[in-house]
């Protein structure tokens, strides 16, 4: 692939802003796949294996960092790579378990407090785990041995860096470049070591810091990157240090090495299809108020939307935190990038979830901190281990109708559905309690601490999370301040619309008993196409704006909710409902029958708690109406609506403008997370039949957006048919 015929976006007006013409090659590079041929195994292995775990994953990262070739473009305005396989495959390099030498899975789902991290640097958190150690039982010295490891990897690889550049400045070859690399050096002998003095300074050290845990195979997100930068840039704006042009070049390099793991090629030039190579859950979070509960809106806000604008690039999903404080300049430009398609940027209700926190109990200044996991999963950072369970709520309602074999009341069948549920309940309250049996957990009883092939201490994750640092207990053993299990449903509009259905033709139109429509959805509606077609076009589900199949949904939801709330807290794990399927519509739909409201058996349904395909048949407006009749203080884990507009909109008179306005509706209505796409279904018809003119053409999946030549053949043809909203 020629990367100098990249389109980055081709529907971007380069005359607003404009990134310099090296800048703009250098991410058509990267997003070409030129760069996947510096990716490789790790071939070396730490084998000392009598010590500690958490010692020996700290010498691991000494060794990555000693053993790892390092990648060097002398146009690049910032220094670190992580170019082992292993990591991008979300495994640890380097570390395997006894006796049988498995490889060991990665930390992904979380997001570590980089913004302490970056403000202490490593002289900082030196001092502060030596304290730590020295006030702490003999047992922990272990798990502080293990980030002082860490601590001098990181060391080693930044000198590796430093000594690298130097020779280059000794070559007559990088001549030219001898202002980048001057910079870079003098940046890398302050930071990370030191807390940074300048915004150029600032990134690199959030770089360094973010980049070594990648390379160390972990996948956190990075979290408030503007409330962290944004005041060095504005100190550095007055001070005439920087100028603004320059600081969009810094923050777009930092965009563009972002796309290090893309896997739209391989080295020998075959594609790698599956479900998108943007997801290795580096999620960025924008505005909303600090712990103090000041607004943060600063010029990297705006940056940051910028250069996502003009470049597309759709590896670091953004979230923005929207509250009744935010400017309209910002809601206008977030609805720019919106309708320039790829749904990179979505937005939080901030208002509605620190209202779902308080409920949860959260303290308000940590509340006022939270970001998100890798997708949308609601998480307090640096201080939380999380995860999550996935359930089909359909399952439960199609359990209830092979427990049906006699006519019952409506209520009697709703009965049974949420005597499945509770079973469901129960079941993951075991596993959750089965998982804490194998894992342990107890920072202040060694006893506790569970045999070592099960687990391997995650030093360099522990490192970025303070609340490790003062339990003394790693992020795998729970030594989180928070050990939180997402308990998310999926699939509650297939069951609302089920029962909806249910309701009007056995109940109230008497067109046919509960036992004959369950015949007939065993039967997957054969010899019943009629009475198919009547149930699926006449009846107005949920999205269309009818109180009364919203109303259902709601029931429903509340039902459940209430239902997983009740486990409530397994041990030391706290449970906390969600609303997500997570991308697993191709997964779910071999499960699934033939459904009440007339959709065949094995159909893909409904997203999250977005509409069935092909029953929302109204206006953007009926459909966010629809969702925001639920009650999101029950769902305080997430709860998404993903929406999909016409490419057509976009040449709507001040489309922007009116597209702003439903985003402050949303937050007057009280939703919670919503997800924007705009899409023309021709050009993704047109990039299926030739990937190669549409390299970085980006659409959103769930809670990550990829480039639509990475998908799978089965992937693509579920996007292309999403319903797209013609109008508002």
């Amino acid at each position: 692939m020629d990367c100098r015929k990249i389109q980055l976006n081709p529907l971007f007006d380069s005359s607003k802003y404009t990134l310099k013409p090296e800048t703009l090659q250098l991410a058509a590079e990267y997003l070409s796949g030129r760069y996947l041929d510096r990716m490789h195994w790790c071939d070396y292995e730490l084998e000392d294996y009598d010590l500690p775990c958490e010692k020996r994953h700290g010498k691991c990262a000494v060794l990555i960092a000693q053993r790892t070739p390092l990648e060097i473009n002398p146009l690049e305005m910032l220094a670190g790579s992580a170019p082992l396989e292993d990591a991008a495959h979300h495994w640890i390099p380097a570390l395997r378990t006894l006796p049988d030498k498995e490889r060991i899975r990665s930390i992904s789902h979380t997001t570590g407090d980089f913004i302490n991290a970056v403000k202490l640097g490593l002289s900082g958190l030196e001092k502060e785990i030596h304290e730590y150690k020295n006030n702490a039982p003999e047992y922990k010295h272990a798990f502080y041995d293990g980030l002082t490891y860490t601590i001098q990897a990181m060391r080693i690889w930044v000198k590796r860096y430093i000594r690298e550049y130097q020779k280059m400045l000794d070559d007559p070859e990088y001549g030219k470049y001898e202002k980048n690399i001057r910079s870079i050096i003098a940046n890398l002998k302050n930071v990370p070591e030191n807390p940074p003095e300048t915004f150029a300074e600032a990134l690199q050290s959030l770089w360094c810091f973010w980049e070594f845990q990648h390379l160390c195979g972990n996948w956190s997100g990075i979290g408030r990157i503007d409330q962290l930068l944004g005041p060095y840039l504005e100190r550095d704006l007055a001070k005439g240090v920087i100028s603004r042009q320059q600081a969009r070049e810094y923050l777009a390099h930092f965009w563009i090495k972002g796309t290090e793991w893309c896997f739209g090629l391989r080295a020998d030039g075959k594609r790698m299809p599956g479900s998108g190579d943007a997801q290795h859950y580096q999620n960025i979070i924008l505005s909303g108020i600090d712990e103090d509960g000041q607004h943060i809106e600063n010029e990297v806000t705006f940056l940051v939307l910028e250069i996502v604008k003009e470049l597309h690039i759709s590896d670091f999903p953004i979230t923005v935190r929207l509250n009744n404080r935010t400017s309209d300049k910002l809601l206008n430009l977030i609805a720019e990038v919106q309708l320039l398609g790829g749904g990179i940027v979505a937005v939080y209700n901030e208002e509605l979830i620190l209202d779902a926190l308080r409920k949860q109990n959260f303290p308000e200044e940590e509340a006022r901190a939270f970001t998100n996991d890798g997708c949308w999963e609601i998480i307090i950072p640096g201080k939380t281990r999380f995860s999550y369970r996935a359930m089909d709520m359909l399952l439960p309602l199609q359990e209830a109708f092979d427990e049906v074999k006699t006519d019952c009341s409506f209520e009697e069948l709703y009965g049974i559905f949420l005597d499945r549920v509770k079973l469901l309940a129960q079941e993951q309250k075991e596993k959750i309690q089965s998982w804490i049996a194998v894992k342990g957990k107890n920072p202040d009883d060694p006893g506790s601490y569970p045999a070592e092939e099960y687990f391997h201490a995650d030093a360099v994750l522990s490192l970025v999370m303070p609340a490790c640092r003062q339990s003394g207990c790693s992020y795998t053993l729970h030594g989180t301040k928070y050990a939180v299990e997402g308990l998310h449903m999926g699939g509650l509009p297939d069951v609302a619309n089920s029962f909806y259905a249910i309701k009007k033709i056995v109940y109230e139109q008497k067109k046919l008993s509960l036992t004959d429509l369950i015949g007939i959805l065993d039967n997957n509606w054969q010899g019943q196409e009629l009475l198919q077609k009547e149930v699926a076009n006449t009846l107005v589900y949920y999205g269309n704006d009818n109180e009364e199949a919203d109303l259902m949904l709601k029931k429903v939801l509340d039902d459940c909710a209430e239902i997983f709330e009740k486990v409530a807290r397994v041990n030391e794990v706290k449970t906390m409902v969600g609303v997500s399927t997570f991308g697993r519509e191709i997964q779910y739909a071999q499960y699934r029958k033939a459904t009440a409201f007339g959709m065949n058996k094995g159909c893909y349904l409904a997203p999250n708690l977005s509409p069935t395909p092909g029953t929302d048949k109204s206006a953007l407006s009926a459909v966010l109406n629809s969702y925001c009749r639920m009650d999101f203080t029950k769902t305080p884990n997430g709860c998404p609506l993903d929406l999909r507009l016409s490419a057509g909109f976009r040449k709507v008179p001040c489309a922007a403008e009116i597209l702003a306005q439903v985003l402050r509706v949303f937050l007057k209505k009280r939703g919670m997370y919503l997800q924007i796409d705009t899409v023309d279904p021709e050009i993704l018809k047109a990039a299926q039949k030739d990937p190669d003119r549409f390299p970085n053409l980006a659409v959103r999946i769930s809670g990550w957006s990829a480039r639509f030549a990475t998908l799978s053949r089965e992937w693509q043809d579920m996007i292309i048919n999403r319903t797209a909203l013609e109008s508002l």
